[in-house]
């Protein structure tokens, strides 16, 4: 078969999904089925030998394979290949020939598997990690717990000194873990640390304690890293921590403080992961060699929405991308997890939690295919509209049928900072309970010794919420050489709690019989997803841009109206005909070095609520550097990120900052600005419809309750002269 018409068949014999129709794809279940008949009957070694893709990581997909396994299967159909798998002896087979499996391959295999099928496959194979003892600056530690027990001034324990490698670890059979996520919209200190304190209470954050951060400088990132080795070290935690920039930021970072895990999202094309990070495949191999660990995130979608599949269907990119990372491992011999961002991008990628559901099976067996240990985020956007009842349901069966070795775990079921839904703290001791699967022997035991949870490593219901967690508090400070009585540390936790509370925060209220969420949490729950679903069809305040804008020029994008706006994101990048001439025609002899451009992206109450407080000031900034700023402000209806490259080729302009709307859903309406210089090193206009978004440079997060509108504009304007300094932006700034 022609490598065209073996990649045609590869996307025909997807289930549907949305984003497979970007490159493709079909609504029909007939033609479907007979494209699965087809790929059925191809041989391994004809997919082996076919490259769908000619690039980077096809070559080092091409490298990590292992020979005499490769020859050794290349006979088989896809259609033996799955038989194999369902029978008795797939696990010990897979296990034996998996370096031998290309990545497309198992893709192949796992198109034509039905749901049940998938789950037998997924629930007989495990890749645990190798036992180890936890590490304290990159040193392996062993803890005390009679010591520590009597420094904080509690009641001690029996459990000694003990390393970490006894029991259940992280991706066996009996395992199910959580990776905490302790996100906060301004990246606060005292957030962070109480919601970790929060999730360990709940018997979370076995696998990993890993933050995104709302700066993405190395400043920030310096300090992030310095608190989560904090929590850590003084807690004795049997875990790894990180904080999820990339790796390349992670890598200047670890030149002034200790880097435990190093992170970078991944792709299954070159020209995908250089839109992430500038860099190919050996480039992130180099870097990942300096990390004691690596932390590496997908999610089907993300090359299909950001024009980068080269023609290849979801399906099969998201097995590259586990292909990578197998390569990396391989090569590195590094402590490797992997995480798949399930349903964060939106409606373009997946409509129904059936979707879901099944983009959850195939992900994990192929990860698992590619001896990988795999953890999911199962969650939805929410202009998805998978109300949060639902996507519970969801993830509790997707526990049940793909068994994978960890979830996200968050401070209630609405991540503060990235505005999308996923699992709560809440919800972990029930999953445990439902999957007959448990944390990691050494997290039990160092939980049980700061006495956190029960002995049997259950939640203590009268030490759940705001108590439990003010205690571990008390603990944490001791540790750190605070002189003050635990009493006194006590009541400092619990009042910083109760604030947060204030704030929104789902800190503090413990919960009901069966680990239920109490009344007043899943009211807010309910609020925040109203409140998200109003936001998404909110319009920009005619008011409320003319009073930080008082010159400006309203457009609009080919966008037909907010349906297709949500559900077909392209329809937001390019202006219409007609407004692209009037925007044009505001060029004048001398062509701004900036131009402003606003949107109302996927929230115009973020816009309406902020804009008066960054855009002003931000021009007197720029005009007291010297800095041309365009007299006429381009505003957007239904305006993505890409519409403003647009704006930028129609003005020729230097730079443009792009004020937009980001997704709701943290119970903030919050601003983001997207920063993008307009000339290639030789000089010559970029601005394109697919300019890469490696390209710009993002402050996100901007509201009062998250990063200040005066620190944001501070830092755009430092931003923007950076970008004239150095003739570049995004990744390449910090090049």
């Amino acid at each position: 078969m022609a490598p065209a018409d073996l990649r045609r068949t590869f996307v025909l014999a997807s289930e549907l999904k949305e984003g497979d129709l970007l490159v493709g794809g079909t609504r029909d279940d007939r033609v479907r089925q007979e494209a699965k008949r087809s790929l059925a009957a191809v041989r391994l070694g004809e997919i082996s030998a076919t490259a769908l893709v000619d690039d980077g990581v096809s070559d080092a997909l091409d490298r990590s394979l292992n020979a005499e396994s490769l020859a050794e299967v290349s006979a088989l159909t896809v259609a033996r290949l799955k038989q194999i798998l369902l029978s008795p002896a797939g696990a010990d087979w897979a296990r034996r020939y998996r370096d031998g499996l290309r990545s497309e391959a198992i893709a192949a295999v796992v198109k034509v598997m039905t749901d049940s099928e998938l789950s037998s496959v997924a629930r007989a194979i495990f890749n645990p990690l190798p036992a180890e003892p936890a590490r304290l600056n990159g040193s392996p530690f062993r803890w005390s717990a009679k010591a520590s027990a009597e420094r904080r001034g509690s009641r001690s324990s029996s459990e000694g000194s003990r390393s970490s490698g006894e029991g259940t670890t992280v991706g066996s059979p009996r395992h199910f873990g959580s990776r905490i996520q302790p996100n906060s919209p301004g990246d606060d200190e005292d957030d962070i640390l109480l919601s970790i304190l929060e999730g360990l209470t709940y018997g979370c954050g076995d696998v990993i304690i890993g933050l995104n951060p709302a700066s993405d400088d190395v400043e920030t990132i310096v300090r992030l890293e310095d608190l989560l080795r904090s929590v850590v070290e003084r807690l004795r935690l049997p875990t790894r921590y990180c904080v999820l920039s990339d790796i390349v930021k992670q890598s200047r970072a670890r030149a002034r403080t200790p880097v435990d895990v190093g992170f970078q999202s991944l792709a299954g094309t070159s020209r995908a992961l250089a839109g992430m990070v500038g860099l190919d495949v050996d480039g992130v191999l180099d870097l990942a060699r300096g990390f004691p660990g690596c932390y590496f995130e997908t999610g089907q979608g993300s090359a299909v929405t950001n024009s980068a599949a080269e023609g290849v269907d979801m399906v099969t990119l998201e097995a590259r991308a586990y292909g990578v990372a197998r390569h990396i491992r391989r090569q590195t011999g590094r402590w490797t997890i992997v995480n798949d961002v399930a349903g964060f991008i939106g409606p373009e990628v997946f409509r129904t939690a059936e979707q879901l559901q099944r983009a959850c099976l195939e992900d994990v067996v192929m990860a698992k295919l590619h001896g990988l240990t795999m953890g999911l985020d199962v969650c939805a956007t929410f202009h998805m509209g998978i109300e949060p009842e639902a996507l519970q349901q969801t993830t509790r069966r997707i526990v049940e049928l793909a068994a994978p070795a960890y979830l996200m775990a968050v401070a209630g079921n609405s991540d503060p900072m990235l505005g999308y839904l996923t699992t709560s703290f809440r919800e972990h001791p029930q999953l445990r309970r439902q999957s007959g699967r448990h944390i990691t022997t050494a997290m039990r035991k160092r939980l049980v010794a700061l006495d956190a949870v029960a002995p049997d490593g259950e939640v203590p219901h009268a030490r759940t919420g705001a108590q439990a967690t003010a205690s571990l508090y008390a603990v944490y400070m001791k540790e750190g050489g605070d002189r003050r009585s635990i009493d006194t540390l006590r009541e400092e936790g619990a009042s910083k709690i109760e604030r947060l509370r204030a704030r929104g925060y789902d800190l503090g209220y413990g919960h009901e019989a069966g680990y239920a969420a109490p009344t007043v949490v899943v009211a807010r729950t309910r609020a925040i997803y109203a409140q998200a679903r109003h936001a998404l069809y909110a319009a920009l305040d005619a008011g409320a841009v003319r009073a930080a804008s008082p010159h400006h020029l309203r457009v609009a994008t080919t966008s037909r109206d907010r349906e297709e706006y949500l559900a077909h994101p392209r329809s937001g990048e390019l202006i219409r005909e007609d407004d692209a001439e009037r925007i044009v025609a505001l060029r004048a002899s001398r062509l701004p070095q900036v131009q402003v451009v606003i949107s109302d992206g996927l929230n115009a109450s973020a816009v309406n609520e902020n804009l008066r407080e960054v855009l002003p000031p931000l021009r007197k900034e720029l005009a007291a550097a010297g800095i041309h700023v365009g007299e006429i402000d381009v505003v957007i209806q239904n305006g993505r990120v890409r519409a403003g490259y647009h704006v930028g080729a129609l003005l020729d302009a230097g730079v443009v900052v792009h004020l937009i709307g980001e997704r709701p859903g943290t119970g903030l309406d919050t601003l983001s600005a997207y920063l993008t210089y307009g000339r290639d090193r030789a000089g010559q206009s970029r601005w394109g419809p697919d300019l890469d978004h490696a390209a710009t440079t993002a402050v996100c997060g901007i509201h009062r309750q998250g990063k200040p509108p005066s620190v944001a504009t501070e830092e755009i304007a430092r931003l923007v002269r950076r970008m004239f300094e150095r003739r570049r932006s995004g990744v390449a700034l910090d090049s």
